[in-house]
């Protein structure tokens, strides 16, 4: 069976970086602003799927708050530990930062318990209780919404990543975020994950 088994390459770094030219040069025909462009090949990237491109949206002027957010360093809240684990640290150690989720944590469970509400919510609470200032969502839509409703009430934000996932609520949640004015990059649609919003938010942070 050894004879049959074509040649392929072994080189991580070649691999990679035949992957990004491949991205690049089919993006370089869409429709896409140059100051989202390494996003979208991130994105494209993560999710092997080059309609993903079509889906990303950004407003007020997210580039520009997120460079200026991560400069400024702290923590970047994570809705879900599989998302906090793809952000990556040697970026974050660079600029001073510390992703964190607080999904597991004791307190957590018993605000969720106490209020009747999701472990997400719960943890949005911590979060901005805390004084984070950077969300990143993946995969819970009620926590896109519990962070929506503290900003209506004055908590800052200065930079959201809003990609979670799902049929119910995620679409509308993204859309809140679009309305909110909140500075945001996020993904159209019942569409997104952890793995998307990792990718989203690496690529940010390469640009700090």
């Amino acid at each position: 069976m050894s004879g049959l088994r074509p040649e392929y390459e072994k080189n991580p770094t070649k691999i990679e970086e035949r992957s990004f030219d491949v991205i690049r040069n089919t993006l370089s025909c869409y429709a896409i602003g140059r100051d989202l462009f390494e996003v979208a090949v991130r994105v494209v990237h993560a999710g092997g799927d080059f309609s993903l491109a079509n889906l990303i949206g950004s407003q007020k002027n997210a580039i520009e708050s997120a460079r200026g957010a991560f400069a400024s360093g702290g923590r970047i809240f994570c809705d879900v530990e599989m998302l906090r684990a793809g952000i990556s640290r040697g970026e974050c150690a660079r600029l001073g930062l510390e992703a964190v989720c607080f999904i597991h944590d004791d307190e957590t469970a018993e605000r969720a318990r106490g209020d009747g509400i999701t472990r997400a919510m719960a943890s949005v609470d911590i979060a901005v209780e805390r004084g984070v200032r950077i969300f990143a969502f993946g995969n819970a839509p009620s926590a896109l919404y519990r962070l929506l409703e503290h900003r209506e009430n004055g908590a800052p934000v200065d930079f959201v990543c809003g990609m979670p996932v799902g049929f119910v609520g995620a679409a509308e949640s993204k859309e809140a975020l679009r309305a909110s004015g909140i500075p945001a990059i996020f993904l159209r649609g019942p569409r997104g994950g952890s793995g998307l919003c990792a990718a989203c938010m690496n690529a940010l942070l390469r640009m700090v």
